[in-house]
């Protein structure tokens, strides 16, 4: 009991010396020759590359009063302007780079995960890696493998797949309906939201293991994003309704900034991309990545 009402009041303290202005003592200016001054300002950005490229989407209105996929015009974005490549202006679901490597992975409009090695050739189709596939997508810190659901409402299923091979594992085949999986950095573990009871909650996943519930204060926010969680610094950084959090991998609420969205890491690691809402499209502001991760007094893990 008195370490959650420590964490608590570490928690309170931070959002009460961001009261004024939650990121902008840490924000940075975006650079004419970043390709982020080129993001047109009704597009998200996707991912970010280790080059510094962006993958874009802008955001497609769905008809009115409909349940209709989330769908995004996408771009290809470098300091010199638009890409041309294989899904250039395509409307897609989701787009990832995959870290090591030139190879791309998209989600296409008919839930496809395709796999594209060599995105300089134009025509190239890419390689379906699955279908009836639901995002997000995460991958780990080396590119070998992509997590995500798959299936048919309400048994949506935890799915690992090689990116290289396409080969694919069902993980934990009786935790059904799961959302919003996260893969550990070095692949040991996912992530994942479930409720095989009625009930949501966070999962542990190993393969070869049942699954463990997490267990955290009943209030901690889940994941409700389009896109997957990071994992910063022994952290989890991802969108949950109207807001960006930070939940320590020891079960620590850390960070609550209201009104940011669809957290990216930026091209060198060291700055957490949020997009805030404005009156035609989305600002990005780039935050330091201890603002997020870090409980005052004791600094990132």
């Amino acid at each position: 009991m008195a370490g959650m009402k420590r964490a608590r009041l570490v928690l309170v303290a931070l959002l009460a010396s961001c009261t004024q202005d939650p990121v902008g003592s840490v924000a940075h200016r975006i650079s004419a020759r970043d390709p982020m001054a080129l993001r047109a300002h009704n597009e998200v950005v996707l991912d970010v590359s280790s080059a510094g490229e962006l993958l874009v989407g802008r955001e497609i209105p769905p008809p009115p009063d409909s349940d209709a996929d989330r769908l995004l015009e996408l771009r290809w974005v470098t300091g010199q302007g638009t890409r041309p490549w294989r899904f250039d202006g395509d409307e897609v679901l989701e787009a990832r780079f995959v870290p090591r490597s030139s190879a791309v992975l998209v989600l296409t409009r008919e839930h496809a995960l395709v796999r594209v090695d060599h995105p300089e050739r134009t025509q190239e189709q890419g390689v379906e890696i699955d279908r009836a596939v639901l995002g997000p997508l995460s991958i780990d810190s080396a590119g070998r493998y992509v997590v995500y659901t798959r299936g048919e409402m309400p048994d949506y299923q935890l799915v690992r797949a090689e990116i290289a091979t396409a080969s694919r594992v069902a993980m934990a085949p009786t935790l059904v309906p799961a959302w919003c999986p996260t893969i550990m950095p070095d692949a040991s573990e996912v992530l994942v939201v479930a409720s095989p009871a009625g009930t949501p909650a966070f999962y542990r996943v190993r393969e070869g293991r049942e699954p463990e519930r997490w267990d955290l204060p009943a209030e901690t926010p889940l994941p409700t994003g389009p896109g997957a969680a990071l994992v910063i610094d022994r952290s989890l950084v991802y969108q949950s309704d109207g807001a960006v959090v930070s939940l320590g991998l020891d079960g620590t609420l850390r960070a609550s900034l209201q009104g940011r969205s669809l957290p990216v890491l930026s091209a060198d690691g060291t700055r957490i991309l949020l997009h805030e809402p404005q009156r035609d499209g989305r600002s990005v502001q780039l935050v330091d990545r201890a603002a997020l991760v870090a409980q005052p007094g004791i600094g990132p893990r």
